[in-house]
């Protein structure tokens, strides 16, 4: 590998990804370490730990019978669910969180619980269905014949939990680092304050950067703790399975189980993913109103259907009326009709309102997403073929660092770097927000690169190195064309994870003006079908990379850290 690259991707990696992280502890004074002994600090710990678990336990419980029935058994419809359920990583959990939080009588800790699970399952879920792939066919022939389909399942099990396990690590990570999900749940009823509230309390209500960043140590500390055992549960359970002379798995006959099984798959994928693009659809076809008394009953007497706006009007005027669920079931045709013409209005309001918003967050999406996927690719290159195991082991360690730090955290600490007068003029440009989701997300992409690069033979660098290739040159064009697949992968989830990021969007002033935190905005002040329909097309923009090249490209998205 060249070292002069290496040294340059670590800078650049150094510079985005580390320096906000230190430049946030910069500020921390002698008074703010007080923080780490107040027994609320510890209290909210302990919370944030309980929520955690509660995440994992969802996502497990969900995500790894899933994942093993669309990997290894002949469920009907295997492949369509299996791509309906990675799609709650694509989905904003704010939107996510509005689909569920309509029950109002649940919030609190319950509700950011059932949030969080639905969407984080699918880390184990990929994990799972991955490992369960990755099972030598041999393996399995012989506890066949030891002790039937009973002792093939514990064999598979035995083999698949360490990458489930590292799918769990990651979901734990994610939610106790979430500030918008228990944010919302939390903006109705009872107050469920988590750790991620007390850092962005303290920057933005408190104006106190030192305390925000003393009080995130014991958080960082906790992810850690979650992502180091996830590193060698990857390499035990995502690679370690696939042996010389390696033949693929049979799918599994569920035989009377095979429906069931297949309404548990459904029911998971309506839950985490058709329920909340059902729900969004529904509002932006103007929702409840549409089927309020009185637009049901304009429709049985053939007058036109108000527009929500008049429904809401003529309600507080106290012109709402009984109706019969007959009249319901008559005049629903009609309703239905209007909802659609309501839609299209919503779709094409959304668009004129934030088309600006739109167009900067793919900007920078785009820019993050390439940004990182090339320094995943020097960096995760050089984390498997350093000639030192150390080096490269602490090179991994060090790209967990923006991930284990909460987004608000970094977000803080990247304008106490950036806003210095030799870089305000940067700080206020359009370039910070790619550089500022870059540094957030470049861990996704050193990690999946690492992982592509140590199932790849060194054979193949070895021949291009004998015949006089250069180190820079076996990179890009020996390694890089055989990691497609990681790379795509890569960029998507980078990609994907920039346009819903929100937490870190929030704080800097130049990713104020993106498509999410104008949704953000909207739910809480005056929520309304627009606000549904942008939110369905920003779902769909971030959705649009990977469908395109699960559609065009013969290789499979690689998006396993």
């Amino acid at each position: 590998m060249s070292r002069s690259l290496v040294i340059a991707a670590c800078a650049v990696f150094a510079i985005c990804a580390l320096a906000p992280i230190l430049a946030a502890y910069g500020t921390v004074r002698g008074d703010d370490l007080e923080a780490l002994m107040d027994a609320r600090t510890w209290g909210l710990l302990w919370r944030t730990i309980q929520l955690g678990l509660g995440v994992t336990a969802v996502a497990v419980g969900f995500g790894l019978p899933f994942g093993f029935l669309v990997a290894r058994t002949d469920l009907p419809g295997a492949g369509l669910l299996r791509t309906l359920g990675v799609a709650p990583l694509f989905v904003p959990t704010l939107l996510i969180a509005m689909t569920w939080t309509i029950f109002s009588d649940v919030r609190g800790a319950p509700m950011t619980t059932w949030v969080l699970g639905l969407a984080n399952f699918p880390l184990v879920a990929v994990f799972a269905a991955r490992a369960a792939e990755r099972i030598d066919a041999r393996l399995e022939e012989a506890a066949r014949v030891a002790g039937g389909w009973r002792a093939v399942l514990r064999v598979d099990l035995a083999l698949i939990l360490p990458a489930s396990a590292c799918g769990a690590c990651l979901a734990f990570t994610f939610a106790v680092n979430d500030f918008a999900v228990p944010d919302y749940v939390s903006s109705v009823g009872v107050k469920f304050n988590v750790y991620a509230d007390e850092i962005f309390a303290n920057w933005s209500q408190f104006e106190a950067p030192g305390l925000a960043a003393a009080s995130a140590a014991p958080l960082i500390a906790l992810t850690l703790a979650a992502l180091i055992p996830a590193l060698a549960l990857r390499r035990r359970g995502a690679l370690a399975t696939l042996r010389g002379g390696f033949r693929p798995p049979e799918r599994i006959p569920l035989g009377p189980w095979r429906w069931p099984a297949f309404a548990f798959a459904l029911l998971v994928v309506g839950l985490s993913t058709l329920a909340p693009l059902g729900r969004l659809a529904f509002e932006a076809g103007g929702g409840p109103h549409r089927w309020r008394p009185m637009s049901v009953q304009a429709a049985a007497a053939g007058a036109e259907i108000p527009t929500p706006a008049a429904v809401t009007e003529r309600e507080q005027a106290g012109e709402s009326t009984t109706v019969s669920t007959a009249t319901y079931l008559k005049t629903a045709p009609r309703i239905l009709m209007a909802q659609v013409s309501q839609m299209g209005s919503a779709f094409g309001k959304a668009i004129d309102k934030a088309r600006d918003d739109l167009r900067r967050s793919l900007t920078y999406a785009v820019g993050a997403a390439t940004a990182a996927v090339l320094l995943g690719l020097i960096l995760g290159h050089a984390i498997e073929r350093a000639r030192r195991r150390w080096v490269g082991r602490s090179l991994e360690v060090l790209a967990l660092l923006p991930l284990a730090a909460p987004a608000t955290l970094f977000a803080f600490g990247a304008i106490v770097l950036w806003s210095r007068p030799l870089t305000s003029d940067l700080y206020a440009s359009q370039v910070m927000v790619p550089i500022l989701f870059t540094g957030r997300l470049a861990t996704f992409a050193v990690l999946i690169l690492a992982g592509g690069v140590a199932s790849m033979s060194r054979e193949l660098e070895d021949v291009a190195a004998t015949s006089g290739a250069g180190p820079a040159r076996r990179l890009f064009t020996v390694v890089a064309p055989n990691l497609l697949g990681s790379i795509a992968g890569a960029w998507v989830l980078v990609f994907a994870f920039a346009m819903r990021e929100l937490d870190a969007g929030i704080l800097v002033p130049a990713a104020n003006k993106t498509a999410i935190v104008r949704v953000f905005n909207g739910v809480h002040f005056g929520r309304d079908d627009y606000v549904a329909a942008l939110s369905l097309l920003l779902v769909f923009t971030i959705v649009l990379p990977g469908l395109l090249w699960n559609l065009f490209a013969k290789r499979r998205l690689e998006m396993l850290p």
